[in-house]
């Protein structure tokens, strides 16, 4: 088993100075204020909940809510009602190791949902793994899954099915020669990777390839030398904080053909922040952030909407709400099939999940390695709004 043991050490010997690591399920990080009752399941969560991606991280942290209010209102998981303890990764693959050390060494949670940077679920992974405890993340990049773990799974399809999904789509279309522009992150190359391995069966031709670091907000040198290449098309792949900024600026660089993006294309504030610019982008994502949940054609989302609209007055800020419902309400369905709450037999309940329907669709994790769906379609955004592109 390949393991990062630089991270499993760092997270060991830093476990006295966690106490700048929040916890709880407030957006500050801050201790939760109610204490879950004597015997109760513990639900680690770590993420993002400040900083730049501090409203997709805290819109997994609502959608875990969501789910622990469904499970509570049941019943809870084995007849014991279900608590949250979360703490703030700050997208940083420290904090990360930190929040994890500190979740499973001195909050002993029975299972976790984290982080949503797949930079943060590797460093993570060994103190995961070491302790044993089932952890599902919402991280795409196809990387932290092919490192031998075996606690860990994931809630969404990784960034190879949308990649696929996407050269196919660009063959159909006659899109030969396109052009690469990614963040230079973890997410981002393994996006482009995955997308150039994909396009490997048909012919087409990369013409530029450029990068960028999260947070930057001026693009000048390497849309230029992108629209001096001529593509049909434009491939981007970075966090969505970034991507409003981004689609504007490319437009404002004077490309008007079609951009092949990520399914960070499904959060809202893009459309406010990138307006007509975000017209003629695709891409490849199983479900759509839905402000109206009467817009949702699937019962299981529009119950979900109606539940987070009444719980927090809005709809999800990010389509991470979904990747971490589903995630908790497969790890009490792994519980209730095992009888246990921590450990290889919950490991194994988990792994052998078939056909559960969730928000993203059927799940099947029978030797996939933590892989649990391989399905998705593909969007365009028209006229401000999402169609169907096929």
């Amino acid at each position: 088993m390949k393991r990062e043991l630089g991270w499993m050490l760092c997270g060991t010997m830093l476990i006295n100075l966690l106490s700048g690591c929040g916890g709880g399920s407030d957006a500050a990080g801050g201790e939760s204020a109610t204490s879950g009752t004597e015997g109760a399941i513990k639900i680690g969560y770590f993420g993002p909940l400040t900083g730049g991606t501090a409203q997709a991280g805290q819109a997994a942290l609502n959608g875990v809510q969501i789910a622990v209010n469904e499970l509570n209102e049941s019943g809870g998981i084995l007849g014991r009602q279900v608590e949250i303890v979360s703490y703030d990764d700050k997208s940083s693959p420290e904090e990360a190791v930190k929040a994890a050390t500190k979740l499973v060494q001195v909050n002993k949670v029975n299972a976790i949902f984290g982080s949503l940077h797949s930079a943060n679920v590797q460093a993570a992974g060994p103190v995961i793994e070491e302790s044993q405890t089932l952890c599902v993340a919402g991280g795409t990049s196809p990387t932290w899954l092919e490192q031998g773990y075996t606690y860990l799974f994931r809630s969404i399809s990784n960034s190879t099915v949308s990649a696929k999904q996407l050269a196919r789509y660009a063959n159909d279309q006659g899109y030969h020669k396109i052009a690469l522009f990614t963040s230079n992150d973890e997410y981002g190359t393994s996006g482009a990777d995955g997308f150039k391995s994909a396009c490997a069966d048909y012919n087409i031709e990369f013409v530029a390839n450029e990068t960028m670091t999260n947070g930057d907000r001026d693009f000048t040198g390497q849309f230029a030398k992108i629209t001096a290449a001529v593509p049909d098309a434009v491939f981007i792949w970075c966090l969505g904080d970034d991507l409003g900024a981004v689609t504007k600026q490319m437009r404002q660089s004077g490309f008007s053909g079609p951009i092949l993006g990520s399914e960070s294309y499904t959060l809202p504030e893009i459309l406010q922040n990138a307006g007509d610019a975000a017209n003629g982008v695709c891409f490849a994502a199983q479900y759509l952030v839905y402000e109206n949940p009467e817009d949702a054609e699937d019962q299981n989302m529009k119950t979900f909407l109606e539940a987070y609209l009444e719980e927090f007055g809005a709809a999800p800020a990010s389509d991470n709400a979904f990747r971490a419902y589903d995630g908790v309400k497969m790890i009490a369905e792994a519980m209730e099939t095992s009888g246990v709450d921590h450990g290889a037999e919950l490991r194994e309940a988990y792994n052998n999940i078939d056909g559960y329907v969730g928000l993203a669709g059927t799940f099947s994790y029978k030797g996939k390695n933590g892989e649990g769906i391989d399905s998705m379609r593909i969007f365009e955004i028209k006229d401000g709004k999402y169609i169907e592109a096929e």
